[in-house]
Order: C-alpha cells, then structure tokens, then sequence
C-alpha cells in the first residue's frame, strides 16, 4: 500500500470569504444558543436546582480562562486543521494526530445526534399538542439532506444562513427571557439563582457547571475557518473571546429569567415536566404563538450542524492535505471552493450516527449520553491545546512570553479540566449516560494503535506536513 504524502492541489479554500462578524457568528451558531437553553437547562437544573443560573456563570468563568488561552495560538497558527495544526506544531505531530482522533468524537458526530434528538422533540411536541406524528427518523434524513447541500455549496452561503439563524434564534430565547421577568412564577423575580447555598448537593452543583461546560462548547469551532477569513490572526482571537462573552451573558441571563418565569419555588415541577418545559412556559405565555420556540430549537440545531460540518470538513481537508487521512479528502470544488468528497462523505457520517446511535441507546437519550462524551473528549483536546501554548511561547516565541496568558491561565485551564472530568464520573451516570465514559477511553485505545501502527509500518510521512500553516508565518505580527 502507498504511504500517504502531502497532498499538492491546484484549488484551494476561497481565502478572505469571511469577516469578523461572520467568524463571530460561526462560533456563536456552534455553540446553539436556543439548543444551550431549551436541551440543557432541564437537566442542569435536575442537578444544580434553582442555582442552575450559577452554574452557568461558573461555567462560562471557567471557559473565558480556556478561550483567552487557546486565542494564543490561533493568532500565530491559522489553519484549516485547528487543534490538529496547533498540537502538531506545538506538541508533536503524533500528539496532533491523537488531538484530532478524540476530537472526531465531537464535530464530525454532532450533527447526526443534534438533528435526531430534535426530530424526537418535534415528533413529541407535535403528537402530544396537534395529533401529527412526524418520525423522528425522517427528521433527520430531510434536515441532514438541507445541511449536506449548505455546506457543498460554498463557505458565504453557510455564513449568511448562520447569521440568520442564529440571532432569530437568540432573538426568540431572549423574548422568553423577558416576559419571564414581566410574568414571574411562584417566588416572584429573585436572586435565590445565584446564592450557592441553595444549590440541592455540591456534587449536583459541580454536574451543572461540567453541563454547563458543555452548554458553552462551540467557541473553538472558529480556527479551522481560518483559511477563508480576512486576517484571521486577528479576527479569530476576537472571535474566540467576543463569542464567549456573549454566551456566557446569554446563558446566565435567559436561564435566571427563564426560571424566573416558570417559579423558582416550584424547581421541582420544572424538571418533572412532561415535556419540555419551555414549551410549557411559552404556551402559557404566547397562547398559539408557542410554536415559534419550537421553529427557534429547529433553526438552531440546523445552525448548529451547519457550523459543525463546516469544522468537520475543514479538518478532514486538513488531514487529507497533509497526508494522515486519504488523499481524496483534500479536493476542492473547482467552482464552490468547498472540500467536496470531505462534504459528501460527512454528510453520510451524520445520517449514519443519527440512526444507530438512536436506535443503539434510544433517540431520547442521545443528548445526554452524548453531551458526556463530549465534555470528556473536549476536556482531553483542550488541555492539550493549553500545554501547546507553554510550550510553544517558551521554545518558539519567547520574546512575547506572558506569565499570565502562557503559564498561569493555561496551568489554571488544565486543572479545571480535570476537575470537569471528575464531577462528570462522581457520582457515577446511570446507564446508558455512564456508558459515555467507556465510550471516550475505547476510543482514545484505538487511536493509540492507529498510531503504533503507523509507526510500526514506517507509514508516518505526513509528520512532516501535520503542523504546517499553509498562510505565511513571515507575516506574523
């Protein structure tokens, strides 16, 4: 069998297709703020209670910390392949290709459950309000369908549609928010939200920040668009910050009115709704008018896989260019700019892990179960990512070395990341969610073969390429 090499292409990813607020809105769009809200907030609360708010300003404290330190590397290394590039380069290229492997248990996954786990809330919702039983199974084909077509078809079309989506969707979480404060519940508008000692257990509280952790992820989904940003040494970082700084407010804020709304003293009859009880809460407030949540939890979950495939195909192109995946993976659409085969093979992977994951373990379970296994794996890449950035301003950059930003925050990240891990296992989740760490150590097993194999079977040329930034680094400021 030949040995992958680097792969040398005529076409290329359309460069300078995205400013600033496009980047911004990439990362806001991954991050799913109607999804962070509508999915996560019951189960939060389930576990953090009525300081379910607190957990969300924890969280979002704690992954400012991981932004501003992953912003580090994004401003020297822009690369379609992100964590991939930066780890290779900062690291060591096996360590890149490892980074890349637990990451595939993120973006390239995501879309498949999200859009499934949608379709059971739409089928639930429409059959118990309306009669109509639309299969979740079909939800997902047709939606899956509409993401494949708008990521193939070119990097600004995906842009425009995520700005769209995504402040519809905030716009509708914020409105829910509001008439929550204009509306309260029994206990009237309080700050019981936000004083830790009426949290229901410390361990409940520490599952709503590792949830919470989850509910903010997205931000790093900016650095594989790298190549087709104006000056993404400098928009990206901004990008990076700005978007968590908006979600962390988001959160904290519709979460605390949201609650507000429902009753803070009747927590207990949030999380034992029958269905999901911000429907409950907008039909109480907006009559017929409810369903607009409903179409703001579709529209983001379409946004959210949007912004996933796009980082999906990017790192696949990535891999493929350098030579650690098939070489296929690396061509361009002549006419879109898009990486194609990346595209069309993603978008079978997503139909593919919808279906058996949610017949696997049961379609309801597929938010929850999954929403470990990423917290975990991302815990794993991030922390990566924060020794790469000690390493790589002491050895290569030396001169612009900050204690702060380059020991202290990244020292800070790590310990932080371990602590998720830890609330994530104490106590342990009941099956099928406890599965999820079983998942997350099989698969870093294999990747660890992968690797020896390669290396057993001298099939490690694209070592050589794994960390390379194909935009000059002579330009660095």
């Amino acid at each position: 069998m030949k040995e992958n090499t680097a792969v040398e292409t005529k076409q290329t990813l359309k460069k300078g297709a995205l400013g600033l607020g496009d980047i911004f809105m990439q990362a806001i769009a991954h991050t799913a703020p109607a999804t962070a809200i509508l999915f996560t907030i019951p189960f939060i609360s389930s576990k953090a209670g009525v300081t379910s708010p607190l957990s969300y300003l924890v969280a979002f404290l704690l992954v400012l910390v991981l932004g501003v330190t992953m912003a580090q590397l994004a401003k020297h290394l822009p690369s379609a392949g992100g964590y991939y590039t930066y780890i290779s380069r900062t690291i060591s290229p096996r360590a890149g290709f490892f980074a890349s492997w637990i990451y595939l248990l993120y973006d390239p996954l995501a879309a498949g459950y999200a859009l499934a786990y949608t379709g059971y809330v739409v089928q639930q919702a429409l059959l118990l309000n309306y009669g109509i039983n639309f299969p979740w199974w079909l939800f997902l084909v047709l939606t899956t369908g509409f993401v494949g077509f708008s990521t193939y078809r070119g990097i600004e079309i995906s842009a425009r549609l995520l700005v769209i989506m995504g402040l519809t969707e905030i716009a509708v979480v914020f409105a829910l928010g509001f008439w929550g404060l204009a509306h309260p519940g029994n206990g009237g508008v309080n700050l019981q939200s936000f004083n830790i000692t009426k949290a229901p257990s410390t361990g409940g509280f520490a599952m709503g920040v590792v949830f919470s952790v989850f509910a903010l992820a997205g931000w790093e989904g900016v650095a594989p668009l790298a190549e087709e940003s104006k000056n993404p040494k400098k928009t990206l970082p901004k990008a990076i910050v700005y978007s968590i700084a908006a979600m962390g407010i988001f959160l904290v804020f519709c979460s605390w009115s949201i609650l507000t709304g429902w009753g803070t003293n009747d927590i207990e009859g949030f999380v034992k709704a029958k269905e999901n009880p911000t429907f409950i809460l907008a039909r109480r407030f907006w009559g017929n008018g409810w369903i607009v949540l409903v179409f703001a939890l579709v529209n983001s979950m379409l946004a959210v896989s949007i912004a996933c495939n796009n980082v999906a195909t990017r790192m696949w192109y990535a891999m493929g260019r350098s030579g650690s995946m098939p070489s296929f993976l690396a061509v361009i659409h002549p006419r879109f700019k898009t990486p194609k085969n990346a595209v069309i093979m993603q978008t079978l992977i997503t139909l593919a892990f919808g279906l058996g994951l949610s017949w696997f373990i049961g379609v309801e379970n597929d938010f929850d179960f999954m929403g470990l296994v990423i917290t975990f794996a991302l815990a794993i890449v991030y922390a990566m990512g924060n020794i790469g950035v000690m390493r790589y301003y002491i050895k290569e950059r030396r001169s612009e070395f900050k204690f702060v930003l380059h020991m202290l925050f990244p020292v800070i990240g790590i310990i932080i990341l371990i602590l998720v891990i830890w609330s994530g296992l104490i106590p342990w989740p009941e099956a099928p969610i406890g599965y999820a760490f079983w998942v997350v150590v099989v698969w870093l097993a294999v990747g660890l073969v992968v690797l020896a194999a390669m290396k057993i079977t001298k099939k490690e040329a694209w070592r050589a390429n794994a960390g390379d930034v194909t935009m000059s680094e002579a330009k660095d400021s």
